[in-house]
């Protein structure tokens, strides 16, 4: 099971990777269909959310450091290093022919090893870089004191030139000193080419730091802190959401106490009423009971999951019945009832979503059992039993019965994880905070960690369903055993 698991994980990995769409755009509001934004600033939160969510790394290095055990994000072994500045880079060609290269203007964080301490008074620096009215005796002073840091104050000034990218008209004097204070840090004198900063003014100047920070400066690769070693969905760590920042795996057992007791409650169901309907129907073959019980379940069984409910929903909430709830899991007020009004708030709220889930597998199971019993009663086995006197309900439930359970036993593989991952059609229409709702959402807003913990956990179920119809083989079948 477990390589089993890893090779699903693979599966989905890929799939989600070719898909189109882009959480990035996603989380700007700008659809799921991965188009991007043409202005600076949304493009500019768009690369960020990226590198902070690691999409900017190579798709192997992406899904090795979400399958672990390994953490090979920032935080994680110290025996790897990790790309501290997206290299974004780009090449421009002017009118005359010749290309220069620029830099994208992008949020820069501080080296991992860098005291908070440090940090605060860097940032108060070079505020007073950025304030018009200190004047040249305080922000020469600023100069001499960034100076002193060396080049751990580099990520300062580029993150003073990235906020300042969206005013090149009105703070370009503001760029002239971070400008100069960054080449009196680093000894490197910025060339500017003519027809570049005609263009873009004191954005040229911008960019072209970006391209000096991201090929020669600071913008490399840092060895991880080390603080986190272990991680990864061997360690089970399923990581957090790309959006809200909550854990996924809390949020996934959350919403699967609500899901999980609703789709083994259909399972049970289905099988209580369509195993003695199987039979039913194959004590009465060729009877008109049988033809019409047929036609019955064959009707349910080609009735759409959503149809059903939207119907379920306008029977018992629109027509004024008043005899179910349509919506949710329990009432808004349900939290100051007491202990067994609260239980049967939730009941009566959990009927219509169960019987949903239930007549589909209902009628596909009560199908398969009569199929299985018409096989078994032809055996020459039960003609025996006939012959040697025995009545017909023995014949048929302790002769026949065990033998005919062995294709209905099969469906378990299936029907298991069928409820469970398809609930997305029913909790979205009954309005049901379950495992389904949350993987349509996480569909919706492209979140990575929520889509591969779900169908992980979906795949997880389904080689549970095997291995439970594996061993109710040898319980309903003498020949069969485990060893």
């Amino acid at each position: 099971m477990i390589p089993t698991t890893l090779g699903v994980a693979a599966v989905v990995f890929g799939i989600y990777h070719l898909a189109p769409g882009d959480p990035a755009t996603v989380m700007m509001g700008m659809g799921s269909g991965g188009q991007m934004a043409t202005d600076s600033d949304s493009a500019s939160k768009i690369d960020a959310f990226r590198i902070k969510h690691g999409l900017d790394r190579n798709p192997v290095v992406q899904f090795l450091d979400y399958i672990g055990p390994v953490n090979l994000s920032r935080d994680g072994c110290s025996l790897f290093t990790s790309p501290y500045g997206e290299r974004k880079v780009e090449e421009v060609e002017l009118s005359d022919g010749t290309t220069v290269r620029e830099g994208k203007p992008l949020p820069i964080e501080y080296l991992p090893d860098t005291p908070e301490g440090e940090r605060r008074e860097m940032d108060d620096l070079r505020q007073v870089l950025l304030d018009d009215s200190a004047g040249d005796t305080a922000w020469n002073g600023v100069v001499g004191q960034l100076s002193e840091k060396g080049e751990a104050c580099l990520p300062a000034l580029m993150s003073s030139l990235q906020e300042l990218r969206l005013e090149t008209d009105s703070r370009g004097a503001a760029i002239e000193r971070v400008g100069a204070a960054l080449q009196e840090v680093t000894g490197y004198e910025l060339e500017l080419h003519p027809e570049r900063e005609a263009q873009l003014g004191p954005g040229a100047r911008i960019n072209s730091w970006f391209r000096w920070y991201y090929e020669e400066g600071g913008g490399g690769r840092v060895t991880n802190t080390g603080e986190n070693t272990w991680g990864g969905l061997l360690c089970l760590e399923l990581g957090n959401e790309m959006q809200a920042n909550t854990p996924v795996a809390a949020e996934l057992m959350r919403r699967l106490k609500v899901t999980v007791p609703l789709s083994l409650i259909a399972v049970l169901l289905s099988y209580l009423i369509a195993l003695p309907l199987g039979i039913f129907s194959v004590r009465n073959q060729g009877t008109k009971i049988d033809g019409g019980l047929t036609i019955v379940l064959f009707i349910l069984y080609s009735i759409p999951t959503f149809w059903a409910g939207l119907m379920l929903i306008l029977i018992f909430g629109k027509t004024g019945l008043d005899l179910l709830p349509v919506l949710g899991l329990h009432d808004k007020d349900a939290d100051s009832l007491g202990a067994v009004a609260y239980a049967w708030d939730v009941v009566k709220h959990a009927v219509l979503p169960v019987l949903t889930l239930t007549y589909g597998s209902l009628a596909y199971l009560s199908r398969q059992m009569r199929a299985g019993m018409l096989e078994v009663i032809r055996q020459d086995y039960i003609r025996t039993a006939r012959a040697k006197g025995l009545s017909e309900r023995m014949v048929v439930y302790k002769h026949a019965l065990r033998n005919s359970m062995i294709p209905v036993l099969t469906l378990l593989a299936s029907i298991l994880p069928i409820l469970i991952g398809g609930s997305i059609i029913v909790e979205k229409v009954f309005d049901i905070p379950g495992m389904g709702k949350y993987a349509f959402e996480g569909l919706l807003k492209r979140d990575f960690y929520i889509v591969m913990a779900v169908t992980i956990f979906v795949g997880i179920m389904t080689q549970v369903g095997i291995l439970l119809s594996d061993i109710t083989y040898s319980l309903v079948d003498p020949r069969i055993r485990n060893e």
